[in-house]
């Protein structure tokens, strides 16, 4: 397992919490949740019968097709958030990307992972920075990550790396958290 390996003597992953779903709040003007979305979604949106698995790819099922759910719909407003971005053929975000000669089936997913990408990618250059005069760096990015090569010396980053990350123009993501000796564990 692991085929990757730290420079230094950790990788830690900051990874938002359902970062689309949040980012699709924020954009909303809604206040991010503090705590699992997912767990929230569970209780609120499908009456506690569904597990955290089924309840995440529910969730999505429906906030990137044109399925119905009342209860999700009235949480989550999908369609405020395509009329405020999306012209009818074009998307203009709130980082200024322009992506051009989108169709209404596609408008919503392209918003919101766009915006979270470009959130992800602001918030490395903001880490990258403050990173700057010590000996952890970033490692990679994926998705909605952020992989820290870390000193073991510097492990008291790590709250104020979470901080960094997790503070965004959309509210406070919830950040999860891992650390190992490889990518893999």
């Amino acid at each position: 397992r692991g085929c990757l390996h730290p420079q230094n003597d950790w990788f830690l992953e900051l990874d938002y919490n359902a970062a689309e779903v949040r980012t699709l709040l924020g954009l909303s003007g809604i206040t991010q949740p503090t705590g699992d979305i997912h767990q929230w979604n569970i209780q609120n949106i499908y009456d506690g019968k569904l597990d955290r698995r089924q309840a995440k790819q529910k969730i999505f099922e429906w906030l990137y097709s044109d399925k119905e759910n009342e209860k999700a719909a009235a949480f989550y407003d999908k369609n405020l958030v395509k009329e405020k971005y999306w012209d009818g053929s074009n998307i203009h975000t709130e980082f200024g990307r322009d992506i051009k000669g989108v169709d209404n089936h596609h408008a919503l997913s392209y918003i919101v992972q766009s915006t979270t990408s470009d959130l992800v990618l602001n918030k490395a250059v903001e880490i990258h920075e403050w990173l700057r005069e010590k000996e952890s760096a970033i490692a990679f990015m994926m998705h909605d990550s952020i992989v820290i090569d870390l000193k073991h010396d510097e492990r008291e980053l790590i709250p104020e790396l979470m901080k960094i990350f997790g503070t965004t123009s959309f509210g406070d993501y919830k950040v999860n958290v891992a650390l190992g000796k490889n990518f893999g564990d």
